[in-house]
């Protein structure tokens, strides 16, 4: 792999209480965005491929961890909102405010507001999106890495 044409971000998990999981969002040493996970759901400590697959639930393109996600099992929903669960395990970077019920290995992505809770979800997601996108379209590989802090 050349580091030259990667796209390597790093998730560091802060801290965890009470069946949720704060953490930050790195790319190039930068800090990016805050992180928010189910801490009955999260994904192992490691290095994971990220692939842009279409998400039928979602009806777009969406940065996930496992290219074998079984995106063909979810129902297409009416009415999106970035708080919609998924119905089986597919873990993903995603916008969203609370972790509450999602066991599906859900990453969300915002701002910290406060404890279990985040901001501007969309405003952080969509920079992030694009960012990632951009580097795939280019040929470049995109790995996320998560760490415990």
């Amino acid at each position: 792999m050349n580091t030259q044409n990667s796209l390597h971000i790093i998730i560091t998990r802060d801290y965890s209480r009470k069946g949720y999981t704060h953490g930050h969002l790195t790319i190039d040493g930068v800090r990016v965005c805050s992180t928010l996970e189910n801490a009955n759901a999260l994904v192992p400590k490691g290095q994971y491929p990220l692939s842009l697959i279409k998400c039928k639930q979602y009806s777009r393109k969406m940065p996930v961890l496992n290219s074998n996600c079984p995106c063909d099992r979810c129902p297409k929903l009416s009415l999106v909102s970035t708080n919609s669960t998924l119905p089986c395990f597919c873990p993903m970077l995603k916008p969203g405010n609370g972790i509450h019920g999602r066991l599906d290995g859900s990453i969300l992505v915002g701002k910290y507001n406060c404890l279990n809770s985040l901001i501007h979800p969309k405003d952080i997601f969509d920079p992030l999106y694009e960012r990632i996108r951009k580097s795939v379209s280019r040929g470049n590989q995109v790995t996320l890495t998560i760490v415990d802090g």
